[in-house]
């Protein structure tokens, strides 16, 4: 009976901790529970913390159908902000702001399940790491930089996401993506400005890396500082309408890669992406002037002298051009080929000049000067249309010193222009007509009328009867051309007399008559030297000097030089031609 006692006391005095002890495990469960939320606690939470981090950990995010429709995508509910924005409506909803600092660490959220955020101001930044993530969307809001922190808007660790998508959000700080796994990566109408005043605002850059991301779109956003995609995944990339500062892309696109009307205000550095020439459209016109080799701060381009001498980089620069020659010659892309080769051209013009600066000499230096001149003449090689309209300044600049050093006489030459005032000084100081003043010339020719008359009576029994058959009609035609010329002369005899003994009326339509035809006559020299300078100028480009068009004076010196200029420029001309239809 004492032992039956003894036994009960100790039971009950054991039952405390017994109970206690089979507590214990009970509460060490609970405290390590995973919290279900719904969309609205969750944002409820973030909002109302007066603290300076709102720590969310080990949690569970569930879409509550009566609380939650506020933060559904458009895409599953279309919610009013949404819808409004489709339809073409606005209105200003004020920001609902989060003042703490957002920690997210290890999240889940229901397969397939979205959640939204519309007009949000993240004062506090915002953090998200090793969550298994549903879809996020982010519409027209603010991520601040945290005073505390590295400033960066931080998504790193997740596992599988659906979705990210950005629509005309502000970043005030670095983007941080890193060990994601993600479907869809959007973000359109985005800006990613740092504040000038910040400390890293010429050194700072946001990274995507080390990500699986099978769609990357980005359409119509403003990247102020460097981006750096280095060693991601792609399976698709489009990015449209954006301007970069600088972009660093190190990655693997396995599929389609498209990148186009984009802008980038100092550099782009392609040296380690790789992805299929077949699959890729980068046009180079958004490139032109940028490609570099970039490391950290430093943006290597082959400009100046101390980059030139680096010859590792620059062996590296002109493999990054000659890459994308290759990715344009596969496409067919010409317009994009040429231009990338010109550009790469110019590295290697500035090259050849940093070499002879360094080690002048004769060979080095016509490599350098030869190539400036293909830059000039043709974009080397690459416009044959550019090399025609230069051949055509030279021949009319060559044209224009043989109008200064004529080579043919014509009505502005010293003696045709003497004889022809001679002529009509003597006829207004005598009483001469017109048509004795032509008639030695006409007299000649009615002589050799008569000779030629002569010959064929006088033959007429020794040749071939057709013979003089043709020429009575030519002489015919030639003795009335004579005639008729002579009655046009008499015709035109203006000044009966001597000029002095005309009338004042008759003085001033005479005056008029004959200034006319004196400005004719001028006018028909300056038109006649203009053509024999001309075809004088193309005779020697195109015959190296010695065509049949004979010079004198001056212009045969002229003529040899310009044929000599002619056979190297037709030659490049050709080369470049014939390499245009070649491609």
């Amino acid at each position: 009976m004492h032992y039956l006692v003894s036994l009960i006391m100790l039971t009950l005095a054991a039952a405390p901790l017994l109970a206690k002890a089979q507590a214990a495990p009970s509460a060490k469960k609970d405290s390590t529970a995973r919290r279900v939320l719904s969309y609205a606690q969750f944002v409820k939470e973030m909002v109302e913390c007066t603290a300076a981090v709102y720590r969310l950990e080990n949690a569970d995010l569930a879409f509550n159908v009566e609380t939650d429709t506020t933060f559904i995508s458009g895409r599953l509910l279309k919610n009013l902000a949404i819808r409004l924005e489709r339809n073409g409506e606005k209105r200003d909803y004020a920001a609902t702001k989060v003042k703490a600092k957002v920690l997210l660490k290890n999240i889940r959220m229901q397969s397939f399940s979205m959640i939204a955020f519309c007009n949000f101001h993240f004062e506090g930044g915002w953090d998200m790491s090793d969550s298994i993530m549903g879809a996020w969307e982010f519409r027209d809001c603010k991520f601040y930089p945290s005073d505390f922190s590295t400033g960066e808007t931080s998504f790193s660790g997740t596992d599988v996401v659906p979705e990210l998508r950005f629509f005309r959000c502000t970043f005030l700080n670095k983007i941080f993506l890193s060990h994601c796994r993600i479907d869809e990566l959007l973000l359109k109408g985005c800006q990613l400005q740092l504040s000038p005043n910040s400390y890293q605002y010429e050194t700072s850059s946001s990274y995507l890396s080390k990500n699986t991301i099978e769609d990357l779109i980005i359409d119509s956003c403003l990247f102020a500082n460097r981006i750096d995609f280095s060693q991601n995944a792609f399976t698709n990339i489009k990015i449209e309408h954006s301007t970069f500062k600088v972009l660093d892309f190190s990655s693997i696109v396995q599929r389609e890669f498209s990148m186009d009307s984009c802008r980038f205000t100092r550099a782009v550095d392609f040296t380690n992406a790789q992805y299929s020439q077949k699959n890729a459209m980068l046009p180079f016109a958004q490139f032109a002037k940028k490609f570099a080799i970039q490391n950290d701060a430093i943006t290597y381009q082959a400009f100046s002298e101390s980059e030139l001498a680096n010859d590792k980089k620059y062996n590296k620069l002109i493999a990054l051009y000659t890459d994308f020659l290759s990715l344009y010659k596969t496409r067919g892309d010409q317009e994009s080929y040429n231009a990338c080769y010109v550009e790469m051209k110019q590295i290697h013009t500035r090259r050849a000049g940093f070499l002879y600066r360094q080690r002048p000499q004769l060979e080095s230096w016509f490599d350098w000067r030869l190539n400036q001149l293909l830059e000039v003449f043709s974009d080397y090689g690459t416009n044959s249309a550019k090399g025609l309209i230069y051949i055509f300044y030279v021949i009319i600049g060559f044209a224009a010193l043989y109008l200064i050093f004529p080579s043919e006489p014509d009505n502005l030459s010293r003696q045709t222009s003497f004889a022809f005032f001679d002529v009509v000084i003597g006829y207004f100081s005598t009483n001469t007509t017109l048509v004795n003043l032509r008639k030695h010339k006409r007299q000649r020719a009615l002589d050799d009328l008569h000779n030629f008359q002569t010959t064929l009576a006088v033959s007429r029994e020794d040749v071939p009867a057709f013979i003089a058959w043709l020429g009575q009609p030519l002489y015919g035609l030639n003795r009335a051309y004579l005639s008729a010329s002579a009655w046009l002369v008499e015709r035109f005899d203006i000044v009966p007399g001597r000029w002095q003994e005309l009338s004042k009326g008759r003085k001033l339509w005479t005056s008029v008559a004959v200034g006319a035809y004196m400005l004719g006559f001028l006018l028909w020299g300056v038109i006649m030297r203009f053509v024999n300078a001309f075809a004088l100028s193309i005779n020697a480009f195109v015959t190296l000097g010695y065509g049949e068009i004979q010079a004198r004076g001056v212009a045969r010196y002229l003529a040899v030089l310009e044929g000599a200029v002619g056979w190297f420029l037709l030659s490049i001309f050709s080369v470049t031609l014939i390499s245009q239809l070649l491609q």
